[in-house]
């Protein structure tokens, strides 16, 4: 035996004959759902779920909101028709967030950054619901305090 692979071509190279059960489970859980529901409902309930989110984000965080209780503010930057986007928003901040991406993190919220100013957040429909994107909002207002106080 050598350490050299020598596989089929193309993907049928990387089929193995006993997939790992960790890699099974989680396919076997996702396709007990797309049993029970349609696309249809799946893809509504993502601009919904997006839609609430995105209506927080400007209540809360827009540069011309009453309710934003920072002087930080963050503007979305994906596009406002739901047929031009999937579930990610990306919200476009006023100030750097290094501190902002950090104290989401401390507070267990999965989010993602892009230098100098943007961060992404996806409330996924599949296992994110309105209370999370509630919470998000709670989070992120507290991170924005945070970072208002170290400027």
């Amino acid at each position: 035996m050598d350490n050299v692979l020598d596989l089929d071509d193309g993907a049928a190279g990387y089929r193995i004959s006993n997939p790992p059960i960790h890699l099974v489970v989680p396919v076997m859980g996702i396709l007990e759902v797309f049993k029970t529901v349609t696309l249809e409902d799946l893809r509504s309930r993502s601009c919904y779920l997006t839609g609430y989110l995105e209506y927080l984000i400007k209540h809360f965080f827009g540069e011309s909101s009453q309710h934003r209780s920072t002087k930080i503010f963050c503007s979305i930057i994906t596009p406002p028709e739901f047929h031009e986007r999937g579930c990610q928003l990306s919200l476009r901040f006023s100030v750097s967030i290094d501190i902002i991406y950090k104290e989401l993190v401390r507070r267990g919220v999965a989010v993602d950054k892009r230098y100098p100013d943007v961060i992404r957040v996806t409330p996924v429909h599949l296992y994110n619901n309105y209370v999370d994107c509630r919470r998000f909002v709670t989070a992120l207002e507290e991170s924005c305090k945070v970072a208002e106080a170290s400027l």
